[in-house]
């Protein structure tokens, strides 16, 4: 059983590290930590002088208990708010960039967007640069979220020093991890232990505004298996997180309607290797892959619309021979009804994002947000005869 002050100093660690560098920094009063927490006077006494030994807290003689001043990173000065996008030109053109940074400028932000190219040396190169020149905030769309990034330690250090970083979409399962953090055991470093505990903060930092593909992926297959088909495939982005979740999605409402699957029947891209939508791709697709499917989901509408045409060219009109569902693209705030889609019915995630970045930095309590897909039936899919 853990020893009452040594529990007390836990509780009060993780109220620390909550309230950041922009929260009160002076402690309660032994008396008003007693009557929170219910402990003895002595319990309340051991437990600071844990924090205290552990580099934590100080005592200032008539005054009170404050947190240390060099235990958090100072406030950056910095007014800047930088956006880390695959492809600038793109997402200027049809996302909705200008909207979010209006949110930014307004709050007296400017911004400055940056490419990423979709590769792990861009990013690195980005976010070096940063480490040179600090921001305040990073609004960052993820590269290769599938795959391991070798760019952690940056992201480590950019928030370890104050910045505040919301991912669009999924993040990387190394920023993931819980805000655990221990006191430093006897022996132990005093650079090791200001290590850990900028790790701590760096992870109580990060926010993400994704959506929840796999339950998208649910839902597409489940119209498609209400309408008759039996045979479903898929095709489906390898090196983004949002492919294998969609994916997992769909093999799910499989087996939930009790219908088998072949994993011969989905198709996987990686961006690096072939740009989708690429008509050759497609073309062996339909030809070695859909044989006995009646139906398809894809990664998002800009596929679905390819495939579509392609199998029209081959005498596979759509949706009389064929069905054919995909994700809406994030640049679509309410898709048209020609392709049965799955959009986000909640506010544009960038706007979402901007306004939890805006929110943490006053040291507002703010959480992830996942936003929910919704059906929108279209002309793409018709039941089976």
């Amino acid at each position: 059983m853990e020893i009452k002050y040594k529990a007390l100093a836990e509780s009060l660690k993780k109220e620390i590290i909550r309230r950041g560098p922009l929260g009160n920094q002076k402690l309660p009063t032994e008396a008003e930590l007693m009557r929170a927490y219910g402990v003895s006077r002595q319990t309340v006494r051991q437990a600071l002088s844990l924090l205290h030994k552990g580099g934590w807290i100080e005592k200032r003689q008539g005054s009170g208990t404050y947190i240390a001043p060099g235990l958090f990173p100072s406030a950056l000065s910095s007014r800047e708010i930088a956006l880390l996008v695959p492809d600038v030109a793109e997402y200027l053109s049809h996302y909705h960039i200008g909207e979010t940074e209006a949110v930014l400028n307004e709050a007296g932000y400017t911004t400055a967007i940056y490419s990423t190219e979709n590769h792990t040396f861009r990013e690195r190169e980005i976010l070096q640069n940063l480490l040179d020149k600090p921001v305040r905030g990073i609004l960052v769309r993820g590269v290769r979220t599938a795959f391991p990034n070798p760019n952690i330690s940056l992201y480590q250090e950019l928030l370890s020093r104050g910045t505040i970083v919301v991912f669009l979409g999924e993040t990387y399962p190394e920023l993931r991890s819980d805000n655990k953090s221990d006191f430093p055991t006897q022996g132990q470093s005093d650079s090791s232990h200001n290590m850990r505990t900028q790790n701590s903060f760096s992870k109580n930092s990060v926010l993400q505004v994704s959506s929840d593909d796999f339950g998208g992926g649910e839902l597409l297959t489940r119209h498609l298996t209400e309408l008759g088909h039996k045979k479903i495939a898929g095709i489906f982005r390898l090196d983004d997180h949002s492919g294998p979740a969609r994916y997992a999605g769909v093999l799910h409402a499989l087996c939930e309607n009790g219908l088998a699957f072949d994993d011969r029947d989905f198709l996987w891209y990686d961006p690096l290797n072939v740009r989708m939508p690429d008509s050759r791709v497609l073309l062996s697709f339909i030809r070695i892959q859909l044989t006995g499917c009646t139906a398809a989901v894809c990664q998002d509408d800009t596929i679905a619309t390819a495939l579509i045409r392609e199998l029209q060219r081959l005498g596979m009109p759509v949706p009389q021979r064929f069905s054919v569902a995909a994700f809406a693209s994030a640049r679509e705030t309410r898709p048209s009804d020609r392709i049965t889609s799955v959009f986000r019915s909640s506010q544009d995630p960038w706007h979402i994002a901007a306004e939890l970045l805006l929110n943490r930095l006053t040291g507002k309590t703010v959480s992830s947000v996942s936003c929910p897909w919704t059906l929108l039936p279209g002309e793409s899919t018709e039941r089976v005869n």
